[in-house]
């Protein structure tokens, strides 16, 4: 079998060299290693939004995930600094996400890196180009839903 046709290979392939680059290029801050992919994430969403009155489930909806799954991220998050949970007025099981300071540099941090890698990605490519590549994405991710 040729892999070199396969596209879920492809999209594997260049997933992985694009994380190992990224590691490459860009390490992870030290007071973030230690953290998964999936609290980074988490991370980058609540700090994305801080301006907003953001809760658990807000978490679970956006990232498909069960209500223990995202307890036990947002327990780490809290444990490392990069949340702080805040008790609301009209229901006191309800706790706000507040990202903290730290995670806001740490935040600022990945995204001045993500800007670079995108911008080595995109070398060489013409507008034409990135616009077909996103169309492709497109129809893809439509015959996978």
């Amino acid at each position: 079998m040729e892999y070199d046709h396969l596209i879920g290979f492809a999209i594997r392939s260049l997933s992985n060299l694009l994380r190992r680059k990224m590691l490459e290029q860009a390490p992870l801050p030290q007071n973030i290693k230690g953290l998964s992919e999936t609290e980074g994430l988490i991370m980058g969403f609540l700090c994305d939004h801080a301006g907003q009155e953001l809760y658990q489930k807000d978490v679970e909806e956006v990232f498909c995930i069960r209500r223990s799954t995202a307890s036990r991220f947002l327990i780490r998050l809290e444990r490392e600094g990069m949340l702080l949970r805040e008790s609301v007025f009209h229901d006191a099981r309800c706790k706000r996400l507040i990202p903290t300071e730290k995670a806001k540099e740490i935040h600022k941090e990945i995204l001045e890196k993500s800007a670079a890698m995108e911008r080595l990605m995109k070398t060489g490519l013409s507008k034409e180009e990135e616009q077909i590549f996103f169309s492709v994405v497109r129809k893809i991710e439509k015959n996978l839903s």
